[in-house]
């Protein structure tokens, strides 16, 4: 086993592949694009981390600490995520297929457009967690989460134009929109 160390470098594009980081500490590390596929990082904790587009596949994430981490498209798959925290997580189009979360806390987490088929989230906490547009969430799954006080849903997504392109209500007075 390593010895607990702390990241203190700028890890973007890094390659960690099955390397053994059991314990490491890399709060707040800039590691977009990193790679971590198959690697041990069981306890290391990514608190405030920017993993965004970095690929986790296959690794020993068990209690890992994910809190507050900017993970838009970030890859889990195959991933042990048993008793991890990813609380306040952004989680937008993650690809979380087939992981383990077995007593994950996924408390307001932000997992939109996120990839979940084979997730069992059965034991997982997902209170005031987002799964809108989530694809492969069962129907079950769905039920269990929404008990839970979790949000699931559709909703379109805006990507600017569509704002503008719709009517106004009679009566609108766009005119002072622009007065302070």
């Amino acid at each position: 086993m390593s010895s607990p160390q702390t990241w203190t470098r700028d890890g973007a594009y890094w390659q960690f592949v099955h390397a053994d980081l059991r314990g490491w500490n890399f709060a707040g590390a800039q590691l977009q694009y990193a790679n971590f596929q198959g690697a041990r990082l069981q306890r290391a904790t990514f608190r405030g981390a920017d993993i965004r587009g970095a690929s986790f596949d296959g690794a020993n994430l068990t209690q890992a600490d994910f809190t507050k981490v900017l993970a838009q498209g970030t890859r889990f798959q195959y991933a042990l995520l048993q008793g991890a925290f990813f609380r306040q997580a952004l989680l937008v189009s993650a690809h979380l297929e087939q992981a383990s979360v077995a007593a994950s806390d996924f408390t307001g987490a932000n997992l939109e457009w996120a990839w979940v088929e084979g997730v069992n989230f059965q034991e997982a906490i997902v209170s005031c967690a987002l799964f809108l547009n989530v694809r492969g969430l069962t129907s079950e799954a769905r039920h269990l989460i929404e008990g839970r006080g979790g949000f699931t849903g559709v909703r379109p997504m805006i990507l600017g134009r569509e704002l503008y392109e719709q009517s106004m209500p009679a009566g609108t007075d766009t005119a002072a929109w622009g007065r302070a």
